[in-house]
């Protein structure tokens, strides 16, 4: 009987469990989005879907697609829950040399569901040093991915003689 219950116990609790699938309308914005024209935001690039365009770029890095509110809750549940929230796409991906690159475009509402035309909401690269830098436009996404890495202060070498000529004294040392 105890044995029973806990099977029911464990059959109850994965229905309670949020489905982590995406569903018809967040597949379907996803499968859109995948397809879109690079060239339809940037005329200086060609005429590629977006998928193609960030594999290419990202070298064949996993690129990992999820739907979104683009980032428009006021952190209200209730307010939340009576507003139509904007659905956005976001495409986010690792280049070889770790840097995160993170493309997002505004569909529609997720109550209207997908409507109008789909409009670059915002591309962002992601550096080794934490440093996130906004780019203006997704053509300049080949040029920045190729920008070498910034050094960082404890990449950089002393100069030489910097610190040679100034004396380690100890705590207990008085100044001279």
């Amino acid at each position: 009987m105890i044995l029973s219950f806990w099977i029911l116990l464990l059959i109850v609790c994965s229905w309670a469990q949020p489905s982590s699938s995406p569903n018809k309308t967040e597949k379907a914005a996803i499968r859109h989005a995948k397809s879109l024209i690079v060239s339809s935001f940037d005329q200086s690039l060609p005429s590629v879907s977006l998928e193609f365009f960030l594999k290419n770029e990202g070298e064949g890095a996993a690129i990992k697609w999820e739907v979104n509110n683009c980032g428009q809750q006021n952190g209200n549940p209730a307010k939340d829950k009576r507003r139509d929230p904007p659905m956005c796409v976001e495409a986010d991906f690792e280049t070889k040399n770790q840097t995160a690159v993170s493309v997002l475009i505004s569909f529609g509402t997720f109550k209207g569901g997908p409507s109008g035309v789909p409009a670059l909401m915002r591309v962002t690269i992601t550096d080794l040093s934490g440093i996130c830098r906004p780019l203006r436009r997704l053509g300049d996404l080949p040029m920045e991915l190729q920008r070498p890495a910034p050094r960082l202060p404890r990449d950089l070498s002393d100069p030489l003689g910097a610190l040679s000529s100034i004396p380690i004294t100890g705590a207990s040392d008085p100044p001279r």
